[in-house]
């Protein structure tokens, strides 16, 4: 078996990348929450608690954790950056895998900018080949990235990603990783599509209407020019997606950040998405949450935290 190589959102997790976060923690203070995008600084002992829960969890579901500062201990010159990067605990937006190897995203945030290249060392050292990088002008995170399907990727323009952005993974992935490739604008206040929209099985996903009723969608399929305009919920439909509606008071509290981690039976979430976990308990997958209080205040949960190298 490869040792890494994404081709779908939805089936069985066999690695991932994390973080589990230190003293860079103590780096979010009152006047640096704008520059980390933390709520309030956090309790360090409790946040690496509930991270360490997670952890658990995913280990319990038989995923193989691979951790950052464990692949990189020999590069001081990475260790001692990542004293510094308190978000370097939320992988995701550093890389997205694909079949063929790993592009490095283009971080918005100043507080983030470099943490992908500190990832890029890590995935060099397991053998993940790098497609290419989201550079400057361009901006775009992992989060901002998901697979429909097997063929296509689907990628939001919002507060952290602009069109030089979505433009520069279109260019490195359309044709090569994926056939399809949909650009999803939403609406100011928004930070990644993750927040809003995830797929759980092969027609089956989690969302919150309302982000996707304001801007049409652009489509772009590989050896077809230009691309076409479709609302994402009507493109749902036609995919004959099954949709669990979240509501907005689940959207704010980080509920649809779930990950899954074996395909069509198990996945890992906030405790609190019970509601939402017996819905996909309806259609035969068992939601498992972690408490999280205050690992939320990073406003990250389980599936900004995870950087997926292998999914079969």
């Amino acid at each position: 078996m490869s040792s890494f190589g994404v081709k779908l959102a939805y089936g069985t997790l066999e690695r991932v990348l994390m973080h589990r976060p230190g003293e860079e923690l103590l780096k979010v203070t009152e006047d640096t929450l704008a520059e980390f995008h933390f709520r309030r600084p956090v309790d360090r002992d409790q946040f690496v608690a509930d991270y360490d829960g997670m952890l658990k969890l995913f280990q319990s579901h038989g995923v193989e954790t691979l951790l950052l500062t464990d692949i990189l201990k020999n590069d001081n010159d990475a260790l001692n950056t990542i004293r510094h990067r308190p978000n370097m605990t939320y992988s995701r937006d550093l890389a997205a895998v694909f079949k063929g190897g790993a592009v490095l995203m283009g971080p918005h945030l100043k507080g983030r900018w470099g943490d992908q290249w500190i990832v890029g060392r890590a995935l060099e050292r397991l053998g993940v080949p790098v497609l290419g990088s989201i550079d400057q002008p361009g901006f775009l995170e992992g989060g901002g990235v998901t697979l429909i399907g097997e063929k296509m990727a689907a990628t939001s323009l919002c507060d952290r990603a602009n069109e030089a952005g979505t433009r520069a993974l279109r260019e490195l992935i359309l044709g090569k990783e994926v056939k399809q490739f949909l650009e999803v604008p939403l609406p100011y206040g928004n930070v990644h599509i993750d927040g809003l929209f995830m797929v759980l099985d092969e027609k089956l996903c989690v969302i919150y209407e309302p982000a996707f009723e304001v801007f049409p969608c652009r489509l772009y399929e590989d050896g077809h020019p230009g691309f076409r305009n479709v609302m994402f919920t009507e493109l749902l439909d036609e995919l004959s997606f099954t949709c669990i509606s979240a509501t907005k008071e689940e959207k704010d509290a980080g509920l649809l950040n779930i990950v899954v981690t074996k395909q069509s039976e198990h996945a890992i979430g906030f405790a609190g998405a019970t509601r939402i976990g017996s819905e996909m308990a309806k259609h035969g997958i068992i939601l498992e949450g972690f408490p999280a209080d205050e690992m939320w205040q990073g406003n990250g949960g389980a599936h900004c935290m995870t950087c997926p190298l292998l999914i079969s």
